[in-house]
């Protein structure tokens, strides 16, 4: 890219959304230098694609759809040490809190599915899950700002996110052969 015009409203589109972009890497990503390392990954994507940036869709949403596909590639290269969860929930609450553009694959009974549990939550979950991941904040300041610690923070998604996987399943096997 050497139009300087192209560089400058890059940096521009890319430090509008960071914040947004890092606290949805860091609210899926266990270890906050993975997360970086993962944000830096894909800021050199994006550069690397910004030709193919449509200007008429969201920024953000474009740099979100690329971190997913980095987070699941990393999670899946990264699950056998069970600091990461290997199903497809991430990616669900990934589009279910953010501005990530449709696949042309979605599951329409996952995501139905994922609602109505979300909506079972315990409201504090609930609260939790959606300040990480629709708030411009990123995990440190969350916990800062809820006097708990970051790991504490990442424990509960972890816990939030398997309840929630093991609810879809339930959800979905009872749809699949209703009693």
């Amino acid at each position: 890219m050497d139009d300087p015009q192209k560089k400058a409203r890059f940096a521009e589109l890319l430090r509008g959304s960071q914040s947004r972009l890092l606290g949805y890497i860091h609210g899926l990503v266990r270890d906050v230098n993975d997360a970086d390392d993962l944000f830096q990954q894909t800021a050199v994507i994006l550069w690397n694609k910004f030709e193919s940036y449509d200007p008429s869709r969201s920024f953000t949403a474009w740099a979100c759809g690329v971190a997913r596909l980095e987070i699941s590639n990393f999670i899946r290269s990264r699950s056998r040490k069970k600091l990461y969860l290997s199903d497809d929930l991430n990616l669900l609450l990934i589009e279910a809190y953010t501005e990530v553009p449709e696949q042309p694959n979605d599951d329409e009974e996952r995501k139905e599915a994922l609602a109505g549990c979300l909506a079972k939550l315990r409201e504090r979950d609930r609260e939790l899950l959606l300040t990480c991941y629709t708030g411009e904040d990123d995990i440190i300041r969350i916990a800062d700002r809820i006097g708990r610690s970051s790991q504490s923070v990442h424990n509960s998604l972890r816990r939030i996110r398997e309840a929630l996987y093991e609810c879809v399943r339930r959800t979905l096997a009872q749809e699949a052969h209703p009693a």
